[in-house]
């Protein structure tokens, strides 16, 4: 079973944890990205807000609207209360439904949430509404954990357990280092790359690019660990 973001607890443990290397080969190259697509005077959707590090960081680099949502009221309550929100709202729904008109984003994106869906039919569902509510040529960005690099260990995190071979669906353990030493473990569902591009198709979009940002910060001995990016995202145009 998937981690329950809807616990305090869980919420509050996963905010002290350090996201730096999110920062680094995750976030930063997401918004550089978005930028270079679109410019900054746009709308962007943040599905699966959660406490809205992602959509602050969208704000701080000079995006127009940002509008996060998520099934957890207590995230959504986090995200609206920090002092630092700038021009950006948050609402909570259900998953999969999305309670805006058709066409009206710029842009959407999904930071680590397809990977906390066990089931594909939910991860068609996102995909499916997301492609309803951008407008045309509209982007989707996905950022997920990338499952080529399960079971390696890096700096801040190991998603899976070493030398083991996941199947598409499965669940899996990913161990977060804290700040004060401990081990925070969380689980998620481990996907093959196979199956963001199934989704995409069927959702509707036509134009889907894979980027992999890479970094020797590893931990784990090995000859070349530049095969080991940590994160993968998928740009995915509304056409």
């Amino acid at each position: 079973m998937n981690t329950d973001w809807m616990k305090d607890e869980v919420s509050n443990l996963f905010d002290q944890y350090d996201d730096y290397l999110e920062e680094q080969l995750g976030y930063t190259p997401l918004i550089e990205n978005i930028k270079e697509s679109l410019g900054q005077d746009i709308s962007v959707l943040d599905y699966g807000c959660g406490g809205g590090k992602v959509s602050r960081r969208l704000v701080a680099n000079g995006i127009k609207t940002v509008t996060g949502v998520d099934i957890s009221q207590t995230m959504v309550d986090k995200a609206s209360s920090n002092v630092n929100r700038g021009n950006s709202s948050y609402h909570q729904i259900r998953s999969g439904t999305l309670n805006f008109n058709d066409s009206i984003f710029d842009a959407a994106i999904c930071c680590y949430v397809f990977i906390n869906n066990s089931e594909k039919s939910e991860l068609l569902k996102i995909a499916k509404e997301i492609y309803r509510t951008l407008k045309n040529n509209g982007v989707f960005y996905i950022l997920d954990t990338n499952p080529d690099s399960s079971g390696v260990k890096f700096s801040s995190f190991m998603s899976g357990d070493s030398n083991k071979k996941y199947s598409d669906g499965e669940t899996k353990s990913v161990y977060l280092d804290m700040p004060d030493g401990s081990i925070f473990e969380i689980s998620d569902t481990y996907w093959h790359k196979d199956t963001y591009y199934t989704i995409l198709n069927e959702a509707g979009f036509k134009s889907i690019e894979l980027f992999e940002y890479y970094h020797t910060d590893i931990s784990k001995e090995t000859d070349d660990p530049q095969n080991y990016p940590p994160f993968v995202m998928f740009k995915a145009t509304k056409g």
